[in-house]
């Protein structure tokens, strides 16, 4: 029993020096990790920011089409109320047909 009792600081410094190379390979660990999820959070950024780049692009070119329809229809619609104006204004004439 006694032998036990001399080997025992020797033990506890063996326990004592895995313990602190345990807790340096968790740490590195931990920091392999955390590595990790900074550069995922990065490329999340990065995918996130060329996606919102691509719909904007969509959405400026969609704007612009349905102005472009917009602008067309309301041209549309002043010329159909010119020709209106213009068929009220003077009445048909009735020219008589020729005879084929």
């Amino acid at each position: 029993m006694t032998a036990n009792l001399d080997a025992l600081p020797e033990r506890v410094e063996a326990i004592e020096h895995k313990l602190d190379a345990l807790a340096l390979s968790v740490d590195r660990r931990f920091d392999e990790v955390t590595q990790a999820f900074v550069e995922q959070r990065q490329y999340t950024e990065f995918a996130f920011g060329q996606l919102e780049r691509r719909m904007n692009e969509g959405f400026t070119r969609l704007e612009k089409s349905l102005a472009a329809r917009s602008d067309l229809e309301r041209l549309e619609r002043k010329l159909d109320q010119f020709i209106d104006s213009q068929s009220q204004r003077r009445p048909r004439s009735k020219a008589p047909r020729r005879k084929q």
